[in-house]
């Protein structure tokens, strides 16, 4: 009976035993899932307010194109924004706002354009001589009716043999991206290129009144290499100059009726999440409040951000009121 009841008590202590253990390993694993739901829900709320701010960020830059069009329509010219370049800002302790807006018409066609001001661009950009006339020459190719290739050109029988199974459509760009399937072409030449050039322009010939500060020095130092003097064109760099130390003090601003601009808006929130919007837009008329045509837009800035801490072109603080301060 005895050695029954060792047993008995052995048996039970056990199963005490046992039952600990599977109490522990219970209790191992909730703790697990409960660390595993916490570090989930944290990850979903920060996901979620990254998805917030972000969704905030673009909901502003676009805000930013939408008061682009209501200041460029604007019948007094110095309340007129200015479309050679200039920054707006637009600032309080949450958030950020820069927007800036380039004319069309002041910048290089690459459909229209006469070869003097193309060849200014491209040596400023490209410093081989032979590289600068087989680049230009095949922009030319590119854009002109013919198969007539011209010196150091290229047409389909040069894309051929260059491994390329297109060639040159012998008509317009459509778009200025179509401008890195040109024989020639590389990712940093076109990058350089971009801010200075358009197909909605339709000039010969840059309009020096909108053209940026650094597409005046580009077409002032190729005229310069050609011993050819503009005086319009030192005016006007001269009052480019001006415009830098005093952005509206001008009163330049062109008139927005039948013109097209780029506009890029960018927001930072909270100084960390941003989102940037570029748009070339067409006014479809003279007076406030007339709509523009979006002909192209873009999620994603292609150029550097208008926060980089180096910025060369002139920026105009807007107070809620409207009003011009901290010009620099």
């Amino acid at each position: 009976m005895q050695m029954f009841n060792d047993r008995l008590r052995c048996s039970y202590s056990e199963q005490r035993g046992f039952a600990l253990v599977i109490v522990i390993w219970i209790l191992t694993l909730l703790t697990l899932m409960a660390g595993s739901f916490a570090m989930t829900m944290r990850r979903d709320n920060s996901v979620s307010l990254a998805i917030k701010t972000n969704a905030e960020a673009s909901a502003y830059a676009e805000g930013g194109i939408i008061l682009a069009q209501y200041m460029l329509s604007q019948a007094d010219p110095e309340q007129r924004w200015l479309a050679n370049g200039t920054v707006y800002r637009l600032n309080n302790p949450e958030r950020e706002i820069r927007i800036q807006v380039f004319s069309e018409t002041g910048k290089v066609d690459i459909n229209t354009s006469n070869e003097t001001q193309l060849a200014a661009l491209i040596n400023a950009i490209v410093y081989d001589d032979w590289q600068q006339q087989q680049l230009l020459n095949a922009i030319l190719d590119w854009r002109d009716a013919d198969d007539d290739t011209r010196t150091l050109g290229a047409e389909r029988r040069q894309y051929r043999l260059a491994g390329l199974r297109y060639g040159p459509t012998n008509a317009a760009f459509q778009n200025v991206e179509e401008l890195q399937l040109v024989l020639g072409m590389n990712a940093d030449i076109f990058s350089a290129m971009r801010p200075y050039i358009t197909v909605h322009s339709g000039q010969a010939e840059v309009d020096i009144r909108n053209a940026s500060p650094q597409l005046l020095a580009i077409i002032a130092r190729e005229l310069k290499s050609r011993n050819i003097d503009d005086a319009a064109l030192q005016n006007q760099m001269e009052r480019s100059d001006d415009e830098s130390n005093d952005p509206m003090g001008s009163g330049s601003a062109i008139n927005a009726q039948n013109q097209t601009y780029t506009i890029i808006s960018e927001a930072l929130i909270g100084g960390e999440s941003s989102a940037g919007l570029e748009a070339v837009v067409k006014s479809q008329g003279g007076g406030i409040g007339e709509p523009f045509q979006i002909l192209d837009w873009k999620e994603n800035l292609q150029g550097p951000s208008l926060f980089d801490d180096v910025m060369v072109y002139p920026i105009i603080t807007i107070h809620d009121e409207f009003r011009y301060d901290d010009r620099y």
